[in-house]
């Protein structure tokens, strides 16, 4: 499932360079901007964002302070990085909730430019509060995996 996340990630990542490039193309070269494009960017930043966050989760790349985990060793160690998984679980969770809330009192709005649904780009909340959900959970259960270099 991350792989095609990646995927997808990449394919966001290209076509909304691309959009901002042809934006300053056109509005300082041609003098005809694509008022679209700023938008479709916009959206499209929002989709990254939540999609890259449930990658980095995963790997254990988003921002933490690491003060605490960084003093502890062994049992408590793992356990608060349980706890704090669990917590980042639940905290996913309401997100998707109120995100599914959200879409049901956006979809009858239309976007300016782009005259779509809102509720595509809103839609971006309970789909990233899914993924972070499932990536949350393996990094979970990773702490009782005991790791190849454990092992030796």
């Amino acid at each position: 499932m991350n792989k095609v996340v990646g995927i997808i990630l990449a394919i966001m990542l290209g076509v909304m360079s691309l959009l901002i490039i042809a934006q300053v193309i056109s509005r300082f070269f041609i003098h005809f901007p694509l008022t679209w494009s700023e938008e479709l960017s916009r959206y499209l930043m929002v989709y990254i964002v939540f999609l890259g966050a449930s990658l980095a989760m995963r790997h254990n790349k988003l921002i933490s302070i690491e003060l605490l985990p960084e003093l502890l060793t062994g049992m408590k160690r793992k356990v608060l990085l349980c706890l704090v998984f669990i917590v980042s679980i639940v905290f996913f969770v309401i997100l998707f909730k109120q995100g599914i809330d959200m879409l049901s009192r956006v979809k009858m709005q239309s976007s300016a430019s782009l005259g779509i649904s809102m509720a595509f780009p809103y839609a971006a909340i309970p789909i990233g509060a899914v993924l972070l959900t499932i990536n949350s959970i393996a990094a979970l259960l990773d702490q009782f995996i005991p790791k190849k270099e454990d092992a030796h």
